[in-house]
């Protein structure tokens, strides 16, 4: 079967939606599909990697990347990042499913997690540009996505109009994220966009308050160096693995989210993960410990530093829950729902 995978980012960005386009790539070439790649040239603000790495190991595989301001895509089928209005610069000649990768495009009021309590003005969405395309989404998103064969959701919580649904959340390599040993020094890592969508600031305010308090401990983060977290730089996912593997909790403050990639493979790895309760998180279903506010996250990072140092086998056993359930995410076990999809619709 032939198939396209569109974003409407280039593979510069590499992104979550990035990461799994490729990763999907990979696995349906490996299943004897014939795979291409199309991306309009546009960036994530901030983020620009190198991608003649992954673009030659494409190649390698087989699948052909094309990067353009419009296409034409043809194919059996095509499995397209949604964004409102922009998906249609790829003109799919083919049946089309729609991927709802994009959090701020399908949250809801009481999911956005904003630490403090402002009307619904910037604070809340953290721009003018993030408020304008959170209404515009709600207004159009079920009259635009009824251009679409099919419509595939990562999380039951979000809510879409379409008369095709598939939910099947991302999926996660645990032959890849898999637990190591833990660093001497107690380390505390995020791993992300260095975006307010994220909840980077919220990373940044805690490591100075710790810092502050006399704890000893090291703050990192992916990317460029920040304040007092240490940058790694962009990390192919064996690195990644290996930065989750080696920390001893993760801090996921993001305020928004479709699915909790960043979750999944830090549970994966078996490190305790600190995160918003929004639903897309808390549906889930991992045993990980939340918190809404800075104070609340300085305290959930004093509880994991206390249990490490003082209760160590209360540690491992959560660390091990974790592991054990976010299996149901595996690859093995999601991706075959994926492929199905795709034949389905084709």
């Amino acid at each position: 079967m032939k198939i396209a995978l569109a974003t409407p980012i280039g593979l510069s960005s590499f992104g979550g939606a990035e990461r799994k386009i490729v990763e999907a790539a990979e696995m349906l070439v490996r299943k004897g599909h014939e795979v291409g790649i199309y991306a309009l040239p546009y960036s994530h603000p901030g983020r620009k990697i190198k991608i003649e790495k992954v673009i030659g190991a494409l190649k390698y595989m087989g699948v052909d990347y094309y990067e353009a301001k419009r296409h034409k895509v043809a194919a059996d089928v095509a499995y397209m990042v949604y964004t409102p209005l922009v998906w249609r610069k790829f003109n799919p000649r083919c049946p089309a499913i729609s991927g709802l990768h994009s959090p701020l495009l399908f949250a809801t009021n009481d999911s956005l997690i904003t630490f403090t309590n402002p009307l619904l003005t910037t604070k809340r969405y953290g721009s003018l540009k993030y408020m304008v395309t959170f209404w515009l989404s709600n207004t159009i998103k079920n009259l635009d996505l009824a251009g679409f064969n099919a419509v595939r959701a990562l999380n039951k919580v979000i809510k879409v109009k379409h008369r095709r649904v598939y939910y099947i959340p991302d999926w996660v390599n645990t032959k890849v994220f898999r637990p190591l040993d833990k660093d001497d020094s107690f380390t505390v890592f995020y791993s992300g966009r260095h975006h307010w969508e994220k909840g980077f600031d919220v990373f940044l305010n805690v490591a100075t308050r710790l810092k502050k308090s006399g704890f000893k401990m090291r703050f990192i983060c992916t990317g460029a160096s920040a304040e007092l977290a240490e940058g790694t730089g962009f990390l192919d996912d064996y690195k990644l693995a290996e930065a989750y593997s080696r920390s001893h909790v993760v801090l996921y403050p993001s305020r928004m989210d479709t699915f909790g990639g960043v979750i999944a493979e830090a549970a994966a790895c078996g490190t305790p993960v600190i995160t918003t309760s929004i639903p897309a998180h808390v549906s889930m279903g991992l045993p990980l410990i939340y918190a809404n506010s800075v104070k609340q996250f300085v305290g959930a990072v004093m509880q994991i530093h206390k249990m490490w140092t003082e209760q160590t086998s209360e540690y491992n056993k959560l660390a091990q829950r974790q592991r054990e359930q976010v299996l149901r995410y595996d690859a093995a076990e999601v991706f075959p729902k994926f492929e199905r999809m795709l034949k389905e619709v084709a």
